[in-house]
């Protein structure tokens, strides 16, 4: 079950540890699956920014998504929408 989330300010909360990036195109077509740790999430008006161990960044266009919910069956997990894609991002 989901849950809208209205403040996506909630991720900057997770620091030092692995999150896993599902893309999906058409709903439920995988097109992209991206892993890895990071030290810190910044939360900006228009993008998710994870700072990896190395120092480098990842980016997350959040303007890309209209809808974002929190899934209340699994702990840890949140998911951006738009009409026909959604980014599935989990902290395991």
């Amino acid at each position: 079950m989901e849950k809208q989330l209205n403040d996506l300010s909630l991720l900057s909360n997770y620091q030092n540890r692995q999150v896993i990036l599902n893309y999906y195109q058409d709903e439920d077509m995988m097109v992209k699956r991206d892993g890895f740790h990071f030290q810190s999430i910044q939360v900006t008006e228009s993008a998710l920014i994870f700072t990896k161990i190395d120092g480098n960044p990842v980016k997350i266009d959040i303007t890309d998504y209209l809808y974002a919910s929190i899934n209340t069956d699994f702990q840890n997990y949140y998911t951006l929408r738009n009409q026909d894609n959604h980014l599935d991002i989990y902290f395991p």
